[in-house]
């Protein structure tokens, strides 16, 4: 079997991420890849000069973010950017939360996009919808100028830009979880990731030796992303693997090729591992 290499990368770095909020679809009434034109050639520039990383839920490396990861780096990105052209339910809901804990943004639009009642107050920068070459360099100074500015007047109480100081109410506080909720919630998204590649697996199970192994690579990189987690995880847990034990161990014994079998072990090592650090507060032995 397989070892688990040991990722001892540095884990905590400087959040310089700029989360972009934006339809990452094609909205009804827009040509295709749009938004993505919008995306590359006006967004990220702007984001780059200003010295963050343009950060976008569905350009994220490793495996599927779940809702709560997601929801974490919005909260978290120093600076965020929200596109409101389309008025799409998501990019209004990811806003509505950013306002609420009162996090910078930088709000742009469609020009002739209809404003927004509840945040009509608020700045808002347009763009053409045409995109013609120094329409484009034009938007990306504007966004430029609107992050540097924001991020300088980010702690000034009279900056009017935000809801909560419109309103002179207070923001939104992330509780404080003691040490021993936080594990339980790191415990149940590693096992709720266990879980995905299993699924996976047991989808793949039609295929022949030969699409397997096309497929062995994404497999692979959830594996190794998943081992990562596991390595950081905090020692100070409880929980229960074995009934996810036990469908592993079952789910193996269908698997058709050697290659599925050998996730299937790899999978089975990570949560044997994950359950004796939950139960007996030890260290995984990579």
């Amino acid at each position: 079997m397989k070892q688990i290499d040991k990722q001892k990368n540095e884990f905590e770095k400087q959040n310089d991420n700029c989360f972009v909020i934006m339809p990452i679809s094609d909205p009804d009434g827009y040509d295709k890849g749009h938004f993505q034109h919008v995306y590359d050639d006006i967004i990220k520039p702007a984001v780059q000069k200003s010295n963050f990383s343009p950060y976008r839920v569905d350009e994220a490396k490793g495996t599927n973010l779940i809702h709560v990861e997601i929801l974490k780096e919005l909260i978290d990105a120093p600076i965020a950017i929200c596109d409101l052209s389309s008025r799409n339910p998501n990019v209004l809901f990811e806003l509505g939360i950013r306002q609420a804990f009162d996090k910078p943004v930088v709000l742009i639009q469609e020009s002739g996009t209809p404003r927004i009642f509840d945040i009509s107050g608020l700045r808002c920068i347009d763009y053409s919808k045409n995109m013609k070459y120094h329409e484009v360099i034009h938007a990306q100074n504007l966004i430029f100028e609107a992050i540097n500015e924001t991020m300088k007047n980010v702690d000034d109480k009279s900056n009017m830009n935000s809801i909560v100081k419109l309103l002179a109410i207070e923001p939104a506080k992330i509780p404080s979880l003691d040490s021993n909720n936080k594990s339980q919630i790191e415990f149940g998204v590693l096992q709720s990731q266990i879980q995905e590649i299993r699924h996976l697996l047991l989808s793949s199970t039609q295929l022949n030796r030969a699409n397997f192994r096309q497929e062995h690579n994404l497999y692979r990189k959830k594996l190794d992303s998943l081992a990562s987690r596991i390595y950081r995880t905090p020692d100070d847990a409880s929980g229960a693997f074995a009934n996810t034990l036990v469908e592993l161990e079952n789910n193996m014994m269908t698997a058709k090729t050697e290659e599925q079998m050998n996730i299937y072990a790899e999978l089975i090592e990570l949560a044997q591992h994950l359950r004796h650090k939950a139960q007996q507060n030890a260290e995984i032995p990579f």
